[in-house]
C-alpha cells in the first residue's frame, strides 16, 4: 500500500523515486533522494558556481607594480602604502628614506658618538695630566732627596738604610742663625713619630716640652698644606710612609701647635 501524501520526489527526471526522507540540496535547495543527494551526483550547477565564484575571489589580489601582473589567493599589505604586492615587488622602494630623512637620521646617530667622543677625550686629558703630575711629584722628590742627603745631620747611630730624610722647617719663634730658614735631617724610620720628633727637636737644638702635661707640643705639618700630619704619637714612621701620609725626603715644618693647621706662608 503507497503513501502519496508521504515523503517527496526526487529532483533527477530520470528518477523522481519517491523517498520517505529525502535530502535538500545546500547549494541548489533542490530535494533529491538518497542516490543522487550528493553534489556529484546530482551535478549541482550551483556548487560548481559556488566554487569557481570563490576561486577567483581568492586569485583576485592583482600585485600593484605597474609592470607586474601576478596574482595572489594572500592579500600582501605594505605596512606603509597599505597596497598588495607579490613576493618579487614587496621591496618595492616604499619604505626606503629620502636623501633628506637619511641626513636627519646621520645628524641624530652622530650626537651621541660625539658626545661620547667629547667625555673620553676629557677623561683621556685628565689621566695624562695625573700621569705627568705623579712624575713630576715622583722626580721633584727624588731631586730634593739627593739634595737633603748631601748635607743632612742626624743620630750617627742611625743604619743607613733606616734613614728616613726630611727637609725641617723649625718654629718661626727660633732665631738661631745657625739653622737657617731649614735643615736637612735624617731619623730612623722604624721609630714612632713621637720619638722622631724628639730627635729633630734635639738635632735643631730648640725646646721640647712635649713629655710636659698641658705644654703646647711640637708637632709635624705638611709643608705644601699646613695640615697636621700624625697626632697620634705612637704612630710607626712606616706606617706613614706606607700609606703615602709621607714621602722619605719631602720637606715638613715643626712647629709648637694644637694641632690645628699653620700657615704656610710664614715658612718660606
Amino acid at each position: 500500500m503507497e503513501f502519496p501524501d508521504v515523503g517527496e520526489r526526487c529532483s533527477i527526471q530520470d528518477c523522481k523515486e519517491l523517498d520517505f526522507l529525502p535530502v535538500v540540496c545546500n547549494h541548489c535547495h533542490d530535494t533529491f533522494c538518497k542516490q543522487h543527494f550528493d553534489v556529484t551526483s546530482h551535478e549541482c550547477t550551483s556548487f560548481r558556481d559556488n566554487v569557481v565564484s570563490t576561486k577567483t575571489k581568492s586569485s583576485s589580489y592583482v600585485c600593484s607594480d605597474e609592470s607586474c601582473k601576478e596574482t595572489s589567493p594572500i592579500n600582501m599589505l605594505c605596512i606603509k602604502c597599505k597596497k598588495h604586492f607579490c613576493l618579487n615587488h614587496r621591496y618595492h622602494g616604499c619604505l626606503e628614506y629620502s636623501n633628506e630623512e637619511k641626513t636627519m637620521k646621520l645628524k641624530k646617530w652622530q650626537i651621541p658618538k660625539k658626545q661620547f667622543a667629547e667625555a673620553k677625550a676629557v677623561v683621556d686629558q685628565e689621566i695624562t695630566d695625573n700621569l705627568n703630575k705623579s712624575k713630576n711629584t715622583a722626580m721633584a722628590n727624588k731631586i730634593r732627596m739627593m739634595r737633603i742627603k748631601g748635607t743632612a745631620v742626624g743620630p750617627k747611630n742611625v743604619p743607613m738604610n733606616k734613614r728616613c730624610y726630611f727637609l725641617v722647617y723649625p718654629p718661626i719663634k727660633i732665631t738661631n742663625k745657625n739653622i737657617g730658614p731649614s735643615k736637612g735631617i735624617f731619623v730612623n724610620m722604624t721609630w714612632p713619630i713621637g720619638k722622631a720628633i724628639d730627635s729633630l727637636a734635639d738635632t735643631l737644638k730648640i725646646s721640647n716640652n712635649n713629655n710636659v702635661a698641658g705644654a703646647c707640643r711640637l708637632q709635624l705639618f705638611h709643608h705644601a698644606t699646613g695640615a697636621l700630619i700624625c697626632d697620634e704619637m705612637d704612630t710607626p714612621l712606616t706606617t706613614l710612609l706606607e700609606n703615602s701620609e709621607l714621602v722619605n725626603g719631602q720637606s715638613v715644618i715643626l712647629e709648637y701647635s694644637d694641632s690645628m693647621p699653620v700657615d704656610i706662608s710664614l715658612y718660606k
